[in-house]
């Protein structure tokens, strides 16, 4: 098949997809687009300054010295304007990287456009922009992929052969432990990024769902606030969820914004035969218990193998990939499947929020009679 004629839309986190559509030979880079005409100046070799932290723009230098390295790249087509964007007829595809509160919108709008959507976590900000997706993916035709990007990682697609190999018997819990410290100025307010299980936890949810499939949430619990003042948030700085699924398996979340320490994601897999306990330092790594004799598995990623990126984005090359299969295959069910996931994740997201703000347990058939379909 031909190359797959892809355009960018986003230069924050977009800049690593620009990355990985110049290295991956199924994907040809055609356009690139963002608001900003400094940032798009960054790309054709002007000096990137900016008020980000140093950690940030060191990792933003490495990103911009290995596109410019690709020929291809002074190739590509930079603009500001998103509507010209849509109407250039060469633009096969279009991978989002906007602030989380455009992303639902703007992936509307590509696919009314007639282009594939690869669009960025999470899938939407509020039920009303989720759902106006997932019409508007069913009614498509085209390829459409979340950037779940973890699910595609191979410690956790290891992890996921264990269970359903029958390792850990019936899988009963799920655990995951978030610690890290502020959010960048883009990302630390309500209004931007919808707070912190859509701007980051929807992550650890969905590997919650990776792990028993096609699972929905039945009631969420959820305690949390903003409770350490230098974490320059609007939104709860730290938080406990606890989380029961159909499937009958439980799941407990927690995070917080003012813990900058190593073993930034802790994470867990309990059943009656086995457990799981892992982390995503370096490229990511387990260790199993299972069986009477409490059978002792390692498994360790080699990073020098495996995309692992900024604090731990496991799986980016490769969802890079699970993106042009998608196109390449033609199954619009697959797109379909990807959007209903996606509405799921916004649900429980948006449940655990309410949980904290209301102090009380929160029920699925709260959403169902606000008119979301089920």
């Amino acid at each position: 098949m031909d190359r797959i004629r892809t355009a960018v839309v986003g230069l924050n986190h977009g800049l690593s997809h620009v990355v990985e559509v110049l290295a991956n030979p199924r994907f040809r880079l055609v356009a690139v687009c963002t608001r900003s005409p400094k940032k798009l100046g960054w790309l054709r070799g002007e000096p990137a300054l900016d008020g980000e932290p140093g950690w940030y723009r060191a990792h933003r230098t490495a990103l911009l010295d290995r596109a410019r390295a690709y020929p291809e790249l002074a190739e590509a087509r930079l603009t500001t304007d998103f509507d010209a964007l849509l109407g250039m007829p060469d633009v096969d595809a279009v991978i989002l990287a906007p602030p989380n509160h455009l992303n639902a919108p703007l992936a509307v709008r590509v696919l009314e456009a007639g282009k594939h959507c690869f669009a960025s976590k999470p899938f939407a900000v509020n039920v009303e922009q989720g759902v106006r997706l997932l019409r508007a993916v069913r009614a498509s035709r085209r390829a459409f992929i979340l950037g779940f990007e973890y699910r595609y990682s191979p410690v956790f697609a290891q992890a996921r052969r264990m269970i359903d190999a029958g390792y850990l018997g019936t899988v009963k819990q799920l655990w995951w432990n978030m610690t890290r410290g502020p959010l960048r100025a883009s990302h630390n307010r309500l209004e931007l990024s919808g707070g912190a299980y859509l701007a980051e936890c929807c992550h650890w949810l969905d590997l919650f769902e990776y792990f028993q499939p096609g699972a929905r949430f039945t009631r969420v619990a959820a305690f949390g606030g903003l409770d350490v003042p230098n974490t320059h948030v609007d939104f709860p700085d730290n938080g406990v969820t606890i989380i029961e699924y159909t499937t009958g398996v439980r799941g407990s979340l927690n995070f917080t914004y003012f813990t900058d320490q190593p073993e930034y994601n802790v994470w867990g897999v309990q059943g009656t035969g086995g457990k799981i306990r892992g982390d995503t330092e370096e490229a990511g790594r387990f260790v199993m218990f299972s069986g009477p004799t409490q059978d002792r598995t390692e498994f360790a990623v080699n990073p020098a193998r495996a995309y692992h990126g900024l604090h731990g984005h496991l799986g980016f090359d490769r969802l890079h990939d699970a993106f042009a299969d998608q196109i390449e295959a033609g199954d619009h069910a697959m797109a379909v499947d990807e959007a209903e996931r996606g509405l799921e994740n916004l649900l429980l997201c948006l449940a655990a929020d309410r949980a904290i703000l209301e102090r009380r347990i929160v029920q699925r058939e709260e959403f169902a009679m606000a008119g979301v379909a089920e």
